[in-house]
């Protein structure tokens, strides 16, 4: 599907001013935007009333798509357009023959006067990316109102016309002929997009690298609301990142970085999670040697209270945990860790005792669990969906029947739908499970070569939309490594709403919505993309590794690649190795 760019826009615009006989128009809009829009490299391939075709379809398939709805149509103008004019065959003013306007205005022999020039502030000439140079400050107009008739007819309602350009007498003035629906071959309606898609690499801030020797950042986690700072953990290294969002002095570095101390040696964090803006719960892995010199390795549960600066042991017991969570309202610490070919459930009520309050096992590994309400929670992992409820005891509310191994989850509070991502030999699945049908687990084949990720888009007063029935959307959005981000609307399995491709088409390892729901980022080792879902399917930002050299960014280092947005939606942190970098958004 091709979108349509500012230029494109432009163009059409331009062309149609002439062709409805509105030279004087064009040629201020050629003035305000690009002197000769004939050298844009597209302006063969138009051919003549493109524009009228083009909203004449949008006309036509509002109207089709209202009767197969049984909706209004979204466009009504009435049957009133008010007194036609007929479209002028000037000359001077209008072109037939794809003559810049700039050209004819040179032949008119100064009747189209040069406007008065506007005061603005002086600005260096920038190249823009396609090469043409950005367009001035337009002046200002009354700005001609545009019509087109049901018959075709162009018109224009209460114009503006150059002094050249007299009002003769219908009789007098030659009509453009009807012009012809063109076939709608269009799935669905795009969005027009005008708007240019901004580069964030030169808003970029690189993190100091630890210079802990063999330091390798697996996990990133920004704080809560009111704590503005990113939390970087892996191997040898735990720190917070302080970021500061207005514009740093010649002498106040953008970053601010403090280790944190854990009172333990050659250490490796293999899960975090925040329970407070001063308190952070982290599972460590400690590499030590007995007296006769045999590698041994310990886990610790530990929390780190006083924002970092005091620590006390949880456990040394709850085996290699791979996810943690932490039930605010409850104030219960969820932990997951393996055990073998099994998994293990811990649930601590009080973090001052050593021995967690529940304990369950399951029968094989479990990947990723989530707290689904104040009392329960899900894990999935091979073969494996269950969920789990909390009470004198700890009891499984449901087993869900599946051969598929499920590797990550999510949990939209709204609606109470869970997704996850699951494979099952050569085969990708997306996996609901919707409150109305909580017995069964629904699975779709994924379109799409090994999917990464999926976030659910958070409610908001401002975002909440309908489907066409009483039911309102809830977007979730995927990624896989084809470079392709898939927009669903779960509360219909499996409603496919859009398909969006990442810059330059690079694979997407995580995804991300905004925290007021408002943006969507994807992100993989060599770009990032950013979109807003509702309003456009071209990227609002991008930024590519490329634009950087390997001492900067280095996309092809192993190791966990890490994407996540700050509580106020106005950063994004991607992670790879032991390189960190913060994009303001």
């Amino acid at each position: 599907m091709s979108l349509l760019s500012s230029n494109v826009v432009n163009y059409l615009v331009w062309r149609y001013l002439q062709e409805a006989g509105f030279g004087n128009a064009a040629l201020q809009l050629s003035r305000c935007w690009l002197r000769d829009p004939e050298t844009l490299p597209f302006a063969p391939n138009v051919e003549p009333h493109t524009l009228i075709r083009i909203l004449q379809d949008g006309m036509c398939f509002d109207q089709l798509q209202a009767e197969a709805t049984t909706t209004d149509p979204r466009y009504r103008f009435g049957p009133n357009h008010g007194q036609p004019y007929s479209a002028r065959n000037g000359a001077l003013l209008t072109l037939d023959k794809g003559i810049p306007a700039h050209e004819l205005a040179a032949e008119a022999n100064g009747a189209v006067q040069e406007p008065p020039p506007k005061k603005t502030l002086k600005r260096k000439k920038a190249k823009q990316p396609n090469g043409v140079e950005p367009r001035p400050e337009p002046p200002e107009t009354n700005g001609d109102a545009m019509d087109v008739e049901q018959n075709g007819l162009a018109h224009a309602a209460n114009s503006v016309r150059a002094e050249s350009d007299a009002a003769g007498s219908d009789a007098e003035s030659p009509t453009v002929a009807e012009i012809p629906l063109s076939t709608l071959s269009i799935g669905q309606d795009a969005e027009i997009q005008t708007e240019v898609t901004a580069d964030l690499a030169r808003e970029t801030i690189f993190v100091p690298r630890s210079k802990e020797l063999g330091s390798v950042v697996q996990h990133t986690s920004w704080g809560p609301a009111g704590t503005p700072v990113l939390l970087a953990a892996g191997k040898s290294v735990l720190q917070i990142h302080f970021v500061d969002k207005d514009a740093p002095s010649e002498h106040t570095p953008p970053v601010r970085t403090g280790d944190i101390f854990l009172p333990v040696e050659n250490f490796a964090i293999t899960a975090l999670c925040w329970q407070s803006s001063a308190e952070i719960t982290v599972s460590a892995r400690e590499e030590c040697s007995n007296e006769i010199g045999e590698r041994m390795m310990i886990n610790k549960l530990i929390k780190l209270i006083d924002g970092g600066s005091n620590s006390h042991v949880i456990s040394s017991t709850a085996g290699l945990v791979n996810t943690l969570r932490w039930n605010a309202d409850k104030e219960f610490l969820l932990s997951i860790s393996t055990d073998g070919e099994k998994g293990s459930i811990k649930v601590w009520k009080n973090d001052s005792d050593s021995i967690p309050a529940w304990t369950e096992f399951t029968d094989t590994a479990i990947f990723d669990a989530l707290w689904i309400s104040d009392t329960a929670f899900v894990v999935c992992g091979i073969e494996l969906f269950k969920i789990y409820e909390i009470g004198d005891t700890l009891t499984t509310q449901r087993t869900l029947d599946t051969q598929v191994t499920w590797e990550s989850v999510k949990f939209d509070p709204s609606s109470g739908i869970i997704a996850a991502l699951g494979v099952e030999g050569q085969a990708s699945y997306l996996g609901l499970l919707h409150p109305n049908d909580s017995i069964n687990l629904q699975t779709h084949d994924y379109p799409d070569q090994y999917p990464t990720d999926l976030d659910f888009r958070l409610r908001t007063a401002t975002n909440t939309l309908t489907n066409g029935s009483s039911m309102p959307s809830v977007l979730l959005a995927t990624c896989s490594m084809s470079g392709a981000v898939r927009i669903w609307d779960a509360n219909e399995p499996f409603k496919a709403i859009k398909r969006l491709p990442t810059t330059d088409d690079t694979q997407a390892l995580k995804i991300a919505f905004s925290p007021d729901g408002s943006l969507l980022a994807a992100a993989g080792p060599d770009a990032l993309t950013v979109w807003d879902v509702e309003k456009r399917e071209v990227p609002l930002a991008c930024w590519r590794a490329k634009d950087w050299t390997s001492d900067k960014w280095d996309a092809g280092v192993d190791g966990e690649f890490s994407l996540g947005w700050d509580s106020d939606s106005s950063r994004l942190s991607i992670a790879l190795g032991n390189q960190v970098c913060i994009l303001p958004c």
